[in-house]
């Protein structure tokens, strides 16, 4: 490991942890070698080892014998990657051919035949070009088996995970004390962002919508906010994730604009409160996904459905397990998932009614301990109103 006393990394000993469950990991699926490829859309695993944030092609190589390296491909990220990584072996991954970059240091490893691991979504021309190079390797996909490693969370982790929740309290207070008549949605990132930054937190995410109570037009937070100017009469629902190195929190409140919510969304609330409240008391080490999918029966007993997950682990991205309602699930949802102290989730309903398109989402960041699910969020909850 390599060290800057003024970038946020880490202790010593926890990147020893790590590394040790991830040899310990490689022996028992025998593989020579791990391959984690990354960009800004999907880099966490790299970050877990490494400290590096990807923002464009990056590869790490871990052979089981040996040191790592880190590659990343644009030349001018790579003076900050040797700044803020603790792999001594971090250089520019050679312009283009990135994967060129990779065979050369499996090569340079005396990795040529055996198993070696693949975590990440790598290109379709990369893959190819490794193959054809190590026709004796067998690559095999590694990712769930890599990504379990990260479920269980360190103190470190749940103390930056703290940080970052409290970053995203502040986001939210952000949110409603500046929700009134007349201000935009752009307007609202604006507050959201500057609540946190100023300390040091990172941007996570902003989903929101705002749409008109009695003709509803959304029913989930969206991704891309508008010009659109808030009305009396206006519901506010959002998903905010601000954090600390990528360790961030998330929070799901609602916002009735001059006026309480109308029956029909105080319905849905309520409705979304105590699936929220279920799933979270079920929530403690031992537990199954056949309970959490159980507690969340009532919301098809309503007539109502969801369109997000209900449930997802977190902590450096989006892990394992990812759950929506057994009416809705788009892809097998295993049920004997269980969960284990120290392991940290979002619950999350987002409860629409599917006749009339209103709909909002109710959700924090849960850590599970011995005593069971303790939310990280501190902002309180309810279906606030603004008051302006």
């Amino acid at each position: 490991m390599i060290s800057n006393p003024d970038v946020l990394r880490f202790s010593a000993d926890e990147y020893r942890r790590r590394y040790q469950l991830l040899r310990q990991w490689m022996d028992r699926e025998d593989l020579a070698a791990l391959i984690l490829y990354g960009n800004r859309y999907g880099g966490q695993g790299i970050t877990w080892l490494s400290n590096f944030a990807p923002r464009h092609d990056t590869y790490l190589i871990w052979p089981h014998e040996g040191e790592p390296t880190l590659l990343t491909n644009l030349f001018n990220h790579v003076p900050d990657a040797q700044r803020v990584s603790v792999i001594e072996d971090t250089r520019w991954a050679g312009g283009a051919d990135s994967a060129a970059a990779a065979a050369d240091v499996l090569a340079a490893n005396d990795i040529g035949q055996g198993r070696v691991g693949i975590v990440g979504r790598i290109p379709f021309n990369d893959f190819n070009a490794l193959q054809a190079r190590f026709p004796e390797i067998e690559f095999i996909p590694a990712g769930k088996g890599y990504n379990g490693l990260r479920l269980v969370k360190s103190n470190e982790e749940l103390e930056w995970l703290r940080q970052g929740a409290a970053f995203t309290d502040l986001a939210m207070q952000a949110l409603i004390e500046t929700a009134a008549p007349g201000v935009s949605e752009f307007e609202l990132v604006a507050a959201i962002e500057a609540a946190y930054t100023a300390a040091g937190g990172d941007h996570g995410i902003h989903f929101l919508s705002s749409t008109p109570m009695q003709s509803p037009q959304s029913y989930v937070p969206a991704q891309t906010q508008t010009a659109r100017r808030l009305a009396v009469g206006d519901v506010v629902i959002s998903e905010l994730s601000a954090g600390v190195g990528g360790y961030a929190g998330q929070i799901h409140r609602s916002i009735a604009i001059g006026q309480p919510p109308t029956a029909a969304y105080q319905r849905i609330y309520e409705i979304a409160l105590e699936t929220y409240e279920q799933i979270a008391s079920v929530l403690k080490p031992g537990a199954t996904t056949r309970q959490v999918l159980d507690a969340a029966q009532m919301i098809e007993q309503a007539n109502l459905s969801v369109c997000d997950d209900l449930l997802h682990g977190y902590g450096l991205g989006y892990l394992a397990p990812v759950l929506r309602t057994r009416a809705t699930a788009n892809q097998p949802q295993p049920e004997d998932f269980i969960f284990e102290e120290h392991m940290v989730v979002v619950v999350q309903p987002n409860v629409y009614d599917p006749k009339t398109g209103a709909g909002l989402q109710v959700g924090n960041l849960l850590e599970i301990t011995a005593a069971g699910a303790v939310s990280m969020q501190k902002y309180p909850m309810g279906f606030f109103q603004s008051i302006h």
